[in-house]
């Protein structure tokens, strides 16, 4: 077994082993308890589940790179020096995708319900979102994506990684205190597929984790402020999203094809744009 087939082994084992162990606990409790949901104990079991992808990758980072890459990592999670339009998909496509599926499933406009309060505490609500949510990125791009994209091709990481992140979140389905366990799993497990295809193009144009953080919080905060795609089984929103699969998948077919530098604005060329692309994410 090669040193990068050990790594993503470690990676999906210690990823899932505390995610199904860390829930498969609260099933428990909660069944032989009377503890809920919200008390400390549960709390700390669900932050174990929900951010073991975050957790595996930093046991990794020190425990099994060297110095050098490391380093690399590091540089990457902090990467921020990306094109605007990239910035724009980070924040924005979220609440664009949200905004699609939802007149699709309504039928035209509708009201959200959103508050002036809700506006107002947006930018809390997004930054808890950081941990809550967009710390999965530091395993699922700044790890998995960098090791599988090694062996296959960018389209097929994309997809692996969304079929195993909608699998990680298998425990939520099965719990009937969490949101999922009354989301329809046939149209959870295509979002998660097309999320992920756009998340990896992400990163593999502009090589930053951070960005793949940012725009993994605001599909969550976007959510929460009623911009979420709506997880029923709709044959409207299973087109959309249909159409987005294939979109995504084709962006990063012809990204991987033409290998344009990352970060490089129309009209770059020549040393400046060779420099760049010597740190493509294939290495």
């Amino acid at each position: 077994m090669s040193k990068n087939t050990k790594r993503i082994v470690m990676f999906l084992a210690v990823t899932f082993g505390l995610m199904y162990l860390s829930h498969g606990l609260i099933a428990l409790l909660l069944e032989t308890t009377a503890m809920e949901l919200e008390d400390f104990p549960l709390n700390i079991l669900g932050i174990i589940g929900g951010g073991s992808p975050a957790f595996a990758a930093l046991f990794m980072v020190y425990k099994m790179y060297s110095e050098e890459e490391r380093k690399n990592y590091w540089n990457r999670a902090y990467l921020y020096k990306a094109h605007w339009f990239w910035w724009m998909v980070a924040l924005l496509s979220p609440l664009v995708i949200g905004l699609g599926a939802n007149l699709i499933y309504h039928g035209g406009w509708w009201n959200p319900d959103i508050q002036w309060s809700h506006i107002a505490a947006f930018p809390l609500t997004f930054g808890a979102m950081i941990f809550a949510g967009g710390a999965e990125e530091l395993g699922w791009r700044g790890i998995l994506q960098n090791s599988i994209s090694k062996k296959v091709h960018p389209v097929v990481t994309g997809i692996l990684i969304g079929i195993i992140w909608a699998i990680w979140h298998g425990p939520l389905f099965l719990i009937d205190v969490f949101a999922h366990y009354n989301y329809a799993f046939s149209t959870y497990f295509l979002f998660a597929i097309v999320y992920s295809l756009l998340l990896t193009l992400l990163v593999y144009k502009t090589r930053s984790i951070l960005l793949a953080v940012l725009m993994h919080a605001g599909i969550n905060a976007f959510g929460n402020l009623g911009f979420g795609i709506p997880m029923e089984v709709h044959e409207g929103v299973l087109v959309f999203l249909a159409l987005l699969f294939i979109g995504f998948a084709s962006a990063l077919h012809f990204a991987e094809k033409s290998n344009i530098p990352v970060n490089c604005r129309p009209g770059d060329r020549g040393r400046s744009a060779i420099k760049v692309n010597m740190h493509s994410p294939k290495e």
